[in-house]
């Protein structure tokens, strides 16, 4: 398979977009089209602000111009702890791959890009939540489990 990964640009909101719905879709997550119209629109504006502050940054497989596959990495700081005393993280995302060429490695690809990119801007600590299809690839890139993260959602 002849593939190119690079970073995403601006002008690839709209293929980022299309593969996070695609994802959403496949785990269940968009219920109508109302959601899917709100998603895309929030999704957008958080990419062009987010992207061209370069607290988001996305890496794309492409192969014939068109993209198949994504990933994201937010950074943000925090308050400083013994492990991690610049307070850097940063929280990977948006990993999916079209169907048709997932079994090629390129999540791992990917994956791989964005621990660079964590590296280069002095991250220590890069989390995410895996679905059980990602499990493995992340356990062989390193990641461990942590099992004591809560949630609370805040309604309007």
């Amino acid at each position: 398979m002849n593939y190119i990964i690079r970073k995403a640009t601006l002008d690839d909101i709209q293929a980022l977009i299309h593969l996070r719905v695609s994802l959403l879709k496949e785990v269940d997550e968009l219920h109508s089209q109302e959601e899917e119209s709100a998603f895309r629109h929030a999704t957008e504006q958080y990419l062009q602000v987010e992207m061209t502050k370069g607290i988001f940054t996305a890496y794309i497989a492409l192969i014939n111009g068109e993209v198949i596959s994504i990933s994201g990495v937010t950074f943000f700081h925090r308050p400083s702890y013994i492990n991690n005393l610049e307070g850097k993280e940063a929280y990977i995302l948006n990993m999916y791959t079209l169907p048709e060429y997932r079994g090629n490695g390129l999540a791992k690809k990917l994956l791989q890009h964005c621990i660079k990119e964590c590296k280069e801007n002095g991250v220590k600590r890069i989390w995410l939540h895996s679905s059980k299809d990602g499990e493995l690839l992340y356990k062989k890139m390193g990641f461990t489990h942590k099992t004591n993260e809560m949630e609370l959602f805040i309604e309007k």
